[in-house]
């Protein structure tokens, strides 16, 4: 064999290895994300006050309580999202916050977000729902479309503190 075809087949064969070399680096991360556990939402409440509510009254001051359990070790941040949920229409984010986590396996903590409603329930707006978004694994859970557990906004009277 010449030496011309003999670097060729040497060029050949190391542009091959860098080839698996790269998808490797690549593709093995993703398969590792993809085995590691998403925590669990345990549960997900509104509160005003000291209560626990379904409705609020527009513009009062409103904390949404997500209780996350890890099964394994989970150290990535999650985002909770308060969403309006828009009939016939894409639903739109009304506040989000990021939290850091590095919770261990069969641990769980509790995040609240403090948001206050500025629309009422009416029209198009039904009303308002968490999702929660763990960026480690790209999934998310979302808030069962009912109300309750959504929340529903009420407009306060001119005048009262009685809804219309």
């Amino acid at each position: 064999m010449s030496s011309r075809v003999r670097r060729g087949q040497i060029f050949i064969v190391l542009l091959i290895i860098l080839v698996i070399v790269v998808v490797l680096f690549v593709a093995l991360p993703m398969i590792g994300s993809r085995s590691r556990s998403t925590p669990l939402v345990r549960e997900v409440f509104w509160s005003v006050g000291s209560r626990n509510v379904t409705s609020c009254f527009l513009d009062q001051e409103v904390k949404v309580h997500v209780i996350i359990e890890s099964v394994q070790q989970y150290t990535a941040s999650v985002v909770i999202k308060i969403r309006k949920d828009v009939t016939l229409w894409f639903d739109s984010d009304y506040a989000a916050k990021t939290f850091p986590l590095d919770l261990p396996g069969g641990q769980s903590t509790e995040l609240v977000v403090t948001f206050a409603p500025d629309e009422a329930s009416e029209g198009q707006l039904r009303g308002y729902f968490v999702e929660v978004d763990f960026l480690m694994s790209n999934s998310n859970w979302i808030m069962e479309n009912s109300y309750p557990p959504r929340l529903t906004v009420t407009r306060i009277s001119p005048g009262g503190d009685t809804p219309i």
